[in-house]
């Protein structure tokens, strides 16, 4: 009962991959171990975990690929500039957005772009992969629960969804989303305005997960304090207690980070998304 409630493994992996991304002259991120990148930290130690699990390279659709960030943190070799390639355990590494994010080649070269809109029903299917990155995309959705639906479909038997949130306590969480809702209710079908529109909290994900028969493979918080560029985080000791402290307390650690897994059979059906897929250039294997 006690490991239902509390994840703590991710405690003690190993914190490397920091220096992955580069930081402007004076920038606040300057610091070893900056909280703020602990986000990408927690996706790349969950894809090798899963990659080690399954014994073969794994494929991977990033959804809301921003500037390239996230696969950049991989551990994958310099080859250009700020780019780099993928690491050996990575087969295939997809972008969608509902943007095309140009700005993304700089740090990764991605297999391919595809360019969907996950909050509408889909028209035909995206491909097949073993996990699927959403870090920091849920929030700014009118309906979360339903596109990560959709998502799920194209997860392969022992297939993982992975990602971050904002969190807070759910009682504040059903009282703040309704106010993000007010506030923004003139921009709500604008996918341009990557505004707020919705409270992702531990329980809220775990009441997905037992609606669409996955497991719960990690969900926890990160963090008690993010000062940018506070001198503690310069230290591991400072980057794991606030590791302890959003495990001890998963909707009070700032940023929620998660694992469902598929544990088999076919996923409730949702219909398919209306895509369009962008050649982009190959990655360096």
């Amino acid at each position: 009962m006690f490991s239902r409630i509390f994840a703590f493994r991710h405690v003690t992996w190993p914190l490397d991959g920091f220096d992955t991304i580069e930081r402007p002259p004076g920038s606040q991120l300057r610091r070893r171990f900056p909280i703020r990148f602990l986000r990408y930290w927690f996706l790349r130690r969950l894809l090798e975990e899963q990659a080690a699990k399954l014994g073969r390279p794994i494929a991977v659709l990033e959804v809301g690929i921003g500037g390239g960030n996230v696969p950049a943190f991989l551990g994958g070799k310099q080859v250009d500039g700020k780019r780099r390639e993928r690491p050996e355990w990575i087969a295939r590494w997809d972008g969608l957005d509902v943007v095309r994010q140009d700005l993304a080649d700089e740090n990764f070269a991605y297999s391919n772009y595809i360019h969907a809109d996950i909050e509408k029903p889909f028209e035909k299917e995206l491909g097949r992969y073993d996990a699927i990155v959403m870090s920091h995309v849920l929030e700014h959705l009118v309906e979360p629960e339903a596109a990560i639906q959709r998502l799920q479909s194209t997860l392969n038997a022992n297939g993982i969804l992975i990602g971050g949130s904002p969190t807070m306590p759910t009682l504040l969480a059903a009282i703040h989303e309704r106010w993000l809702r007010w506030k923004f209710r003139s921009l709500m079908d604008d996918v341009h305005t990557h505004r707020h529109l919705s409270v992702i909290t531990p329980n809220r994900l775990r009441r997905f997960a037992q609606k669409q028969g996955m497991s719960v493979d990690l969900l926890t918080g990160t963090f008690f304090c993010r000062w940018s560029g506070l001198f503690l985080e310069d230290t591991e000791w400072w980057t794991r207690a606030n590791l302890a402290w959003g495990a001890l307390f998963p909707a009070l650690g700032g940023e929620v980070y998660f694992s469902l897994r598929r544990i088999g059979g076919n996923p409730p059906s949702s219909g398919h998304a209306k895509t369009r897929r962008v050649s982009a250039p190959t990655a360096v294997s």
